[in-house]
């Protein structure tokens, strides 16, 4: 019989224990139920003993480079759990956890982020690979401790360049939830006709064109990537993109819109262009939605750019 399993990552002081003891609190989540708690990880808060025994949750603590698949079955034996609550440590490899650790009739239903949102960047610049296993699998990722002095683009834009699906709130240092538009912490200016988007900012525009097309119709862009390949349903379009680093150099994600010109077919892969014309939208079936699409007016083949990855600083 399968058991829930629930993730909570996030590196070490990202509210981790707190944001498990506020859940464990929660009688939809604990009513009728039997958890076992396991934490890789004893951070600054501990659990509060009240909170383990009303929510009928037993904890273990386990040494993260040490473990077993064998420990954590046993575990499950001995206290017969419905669902079970794992946290995660910061410097584990959640992709080979879930793959290669845990038993096989654990079911992960739900992977949480938290991420200090004051910490993000430093983690990013200098942990990149172990940022990319906290985010990857996850479904929703908070970030905590935000304020306004922080861009709320940046720290968007780099977990979705990770994983496009997941879900993410803002949230103050008080608890309450920031649930302002982003429009205004674009750095160019959406207000105008014509927007020529400079290389360092091609990342932050083909994300919230995809994200809020409509603002976009009917403007004029400029903008320059590689000509990535020819679109499979689209008369003559193709794919003008950039490499976002969400890991490593061997480790990236495409960033890019579809562009239509009869000069597809002439392209050559890799081959940088810049292009300037009009978005408009069509319906995606893959994506279930409208998506812009930018029909070429002018068109240029240029040098490639000494930096050639996509940042969201």
């Amino acid at each position: 019989m399968e058991t829930r399993v629930y993730i909570f990552a996030g590196f070490l002081d990202s509210g981790k224990t707190s944001f498990i003891n506020d859940t464990l609190m929660n009688p939809d989540f604990y009513s009728g139920e039997d958890t076992l708690l396991i934490s890789f990880e004893e951070g600054e808060v501990s659990y509060n003993e009240t909170y383990l025994k009303k929510s009928n949750t037993a904890l273990e603590i386990l040494d993260y480079e040490n473990f077993t698949t064998l420990q954590l079955k046993q575990l499950e034996l001995k206290y017969r759990p419905t669902q079970i609550i794992i946290e995660a440590n910061g410097m584990m490899d959640l992709n080979v956890f879930v793959k290669e650790k845990i038993p096989e009739n654990w079911n992960v239903v739900q992977v949480l982020t938290t991420i200090n949102a004051n910490t993000f960047s430093m983690y990013l610049n200098n942990m990149r690979s172990l940022v990319y296993g906290q985010i990857v699998f996850s479904d929703l990722v908070i970030f905590n401790r935000y304020d306004k002095s922080i861009k709320k683009s940046m720290l968007r834009n780099n977990v979705k360049a990770i994983n496009s699906n997941t879900q993410i709130i803002y949230e103050f240092e008080n608890g309450t939830i920031d649930t302002t538009n982003i429009i205004d912490d674009l750095p160019f200016d959406i207000n105008q006709d014509y927007l020529e988007i400079e290389d360092h900012n091609f990342g932050i525009f083909c994300m919230d064109a995809m994200d809020h097309p409509d603002k976009y119709v009917n403007k004029t862009v400029k903008l320059k990537g590689k000509f990535i390949g020819l679109d499979r349903l689209i008369e003559n379009g193709f794919i003008l993109g950039r490499q976002a680093l969400v890991c490593c150099e061997e480790d990236t994600s495409l960033i890019g819109m579809i562009c239509i010109s009869p000069l597809a077919s002439k392209l050559i892969p890799e081959e940088w262009i810049v292009v300037e014309g009009k978005i408009a939208t069509s319906y995606d079936q893959e994506y279930q939605k409208d998506i812009p699409i930018l029909t070429v007016e002018q068109l240029k083949v240029v040098p490639p750019l000494k930096n050639q990855y996509v940042t969201f600083d």
